[in-house]
């Protein structure tokens, strides 16, 4: 396999993936301005917005310069049910994308990001995704905090 084709499937997944598998859903700004890690970011999930996925989901964090992972001394890159997360009281869930854990944030919804001048970008994975619900989920917003 090709370096192109490895790095192409490490973002977006396997190529060729059917919808009834797998779907990849962006999570843009509430501006649709692009995110930078010059500042730091929620995605806020209620119970009646969670990702309708029958397997699993996770929102996985990504830097716009070569569309890896961006490394952090945590190495955690995604939120979700294939890696960890926790809910709030009322089952919704509140990630957030910032150099350090906001207090009052579990740290298994705190995605870490170094600050700097950087694009980073942040997608939805849902694994054997429910398609009729999907087809009106709109996926979470990413609002600027600073």
């Amino acid at each position: 396999m090709s370096l192109e084709l490895l790095t192409i499937q490490s973002v977006v997944g396997p190529i060729g993936q059917p919808a009834t598998e797998t779907v990849y859903p962006p999570i843009v700004t509430e501006d649709g301005s692009p995110m930078n890690a010059m500042h730091s970011h929620d995605v806020t999930m209620s119970a009646d917005a969670m990702p309708p996925a029958k397997a699993f989901w996770s929102a996985t964090l990504y830097g716009c310069e070569n569309g890896f992972f961006l490394p952090n001394e945590h190495f955690k890159h995604r939120v979700g049910e294939n890696a960890e997360f926790k809910l709030d009281s009322e089952d919704g869930i509140r990630i957030v994308i910032s150099p350090e854990r906001p207090e009052g944030v579990p740290q298994e919804n705190w995605l870490p990001t170094p600050r700097g001048d950087y694009g980073i970008y942040i997608i939805m994975r849902l694994y054997s995704p429910n398609l009729e619900q999907f087809s009106n989920w709109p996926p979470p917003i990413a609002r600027k905090l600073d």
